[in-house]
């Protein structure tokens, strides 16, 4: 049962950062304003427009006019870039081979390649911008291998080297797991950022359950036979920070099976990925279940397009915290967004062994590059499944009688109210190990309670003509109606005075 509803897998595909620097042309097709809640693409659209831009390590990209905006991996698998007031995003081209020998299947991953038909551009804001269709190309990496080979699902790549300005680099292979022992040194010790901070300090403990006595936190989900993970953990940070938003226990119950149904972002009961929720969310608003419907864990056809003018719910900024995929995993900046602004989703590795024991240690779940790579951006850590972090508790842990105060992460999962070791959907993961990757990649979101916005374009000459001709004309339209009313009044009241 497990292996089937925690995958987070969206496509086979691998691609790494260092293998998406470079010159990308994107042909896009014409924007339109979709007419339901799903933007899907045909692989032959006509071409409407070309751009190009250069992806630069780590975040920024540049187009060939000099305007700069940012880029991030989601994941390995895709990539999304903002420039120029406009949001690309495209998933990486594969193909998948049987080997019947070995009963595997092997995965080619081309990353200067967009899949076919999960390629699209919007607008930039808030509520049903325009969209369009995209290819895009690398025609210019940055990397000579550009390809990675994997066995599905395996996590990493077969290339045991890559290549920069003539120099290889070697990657270490991935082996077996090691298990996250207690007592190893925290990773915030290590980060200038956690041993200098000076400011406000947290509480020991805090969990949003319970904060006064009220809890922020809607009751845990089970998203049953369905690989929805993305889905469920997302709407449930949505609905926290709803809450903690207007400062009220009171909230809309989203609709999870609205997410699985229409987000073509996302792979329905298949997988997808919590920033692909936000995307949509932020394109068209989230349902209620009042208004689509409760979940059935199954994929259904989107029905949306019935409801256009339903209550929707917008959210923004639907990102990895600190803007893209690897910039932050210092668990003490973590602390302070779940403090300030609510329950954030976390990306993490589910095991069969020691996450189904409830061990709040798990894996060491990290690849690594060899000691001689330190110059290279590059970030991995394998993940399959989403969850929320509610809070944290500190307590104080005996192990081989030496005893310290360990910090734990409190999670809600996705599996039930009866899930986990005290029975109510929860468990906890300890602090600063990246246990099951819990630190690799946060997930943030926030509530627009004004809903439909979208920057103002700046006017142009044509617009401020049209303006100004208009409130002269209105102008003129108002004096002349007041010239007549004058006149009619004056004249009547000459008449009146010659009767008189």
């Amino acid at each position: 049962m497990f292996i089937l509803i925690y995958s987070l897998l969206d496509t086979p595909a691998t691609c790494f950062g260092d293998q998406v620097l470079g010159h990308w042309k994107v042909e896009i097709s014409e924007f339109k304003t979709p007419q339901n809640d799903r933007v899907d693409c045909d692989a032959n659209f006509t071409t409407k427009k070309v751009k190009y831009f250069e992806l630069r390590a780590p975040n920024v990209a540049i187009d060939e006019d000099g305007f700069y905006g940012t880029w991030t991996m989601s994941y390995i698998q895709a990539i999304q870039v903002r420039l120029g007031g406009l949001d690309y995003l495209w998933y990486f081209n594969y193909t998948e081979t049987p080997l019947l020998e070995i009963k595997q299947v092997r995965v080619n991953t081309y990353c200067t390649q967009h899949l076919s038909t999960k390629a699209w551009v919007h607008e930039e804001g808030v509520a049903v911008p325009k969209h369009a269709c995209i290819r895009a190309t690398n025609v210019k990496p940055l990397l000579d291998n550009t390809t990675n080979e994997t066995l599905k699902p395996a996590p990493g790549p077969v290339n045991d080297y890559f290549e920069v300005d003539g120099k290889k680099y070697k990657l270490q292979p991935r082996k077996l797991q090691k298990k996250v022992e207690y007592g190893r040194k925290k990773a915030p010790k290590e980060q200038t950022l956690t041993s200098v901070y000076s400011g406000d300090k947290l509480p020991k403990n805090f969990d949003w359950r319970n904060v006064d006595g009220k809890s922020y936190v809607p009751s845990p989900f089970d998203q049953k036979e369905c690989g929805s993970c993305y889905a469920c953990a997302t709407s449930y940070m949505m609905m926290s920070r709803y809450m903690v938003s207007l400062n009220t226990t009171e909230y809309p119950m989203f609709s999870v099976q609205h997410l699985v149904d229409c987000n073509e972002y996302s792979q329905g009961c298949e997988g997808g990925f919590g920033e692909h929720v936000g995307r949509f969310v932020e394109d068209h608003g989230i349902l209620t279940e009042k208004d689509y419907g409760v979940y059935e864990g199954v994929e259904n056809e989107c029905h949306a397009k019935d409801l256009k003018y339903s209550d929707r719910y917008y959210f923004t900024a639907t990102q990895t915290l600190g803007g893209y995929y690897g910039a932050i995993t210092d668990p003490v900046e973590m602390q302070w967004e779940v403090f300030r602004y609510g329950p954030m989703v976390v990306n993490i590795f589910v095991d069969d062994v020691y996450f189904n024991k409830f061990d709040p240690y798990g894996f060491d779940n990290s690849v690594n590059l060899t000691d001689d790579n330190q110059n290279r951006h590059y970030f991995y850590d394998q993940n399959n499944h989403l969850v929320i972090i509610v809070g944290w508790v500190s307590e104080e842990i005996t192990v081989n009688g030496v005893t310290k105060n360990e910090t734990f992460w409190i999670i809600q999962n996705s599996w039930g109210k009866t899930w986990g070791p005290q029975k109510d959907g929860t468990m906890k993961i300890a602090m600063g190990y990246n246990s099951y990757a819990i630190e690799s990649e946060p997930v943030t979101t926030y509530y627009r309670s004004s809903g439909a916005f979208r920057p103002k374009a700046p006017m142009n000459t044509y617009q401020i003509t049209t303006i100004v001709l208009g409130v002269l004309t209105g102008t003129f339209a108002i004096a002349t109606v007041l010239f007549a009313a004058l006149f009619f009044l004056r004249k009547k009241r000459v008449a009146y005075e010659q009767v008189e």
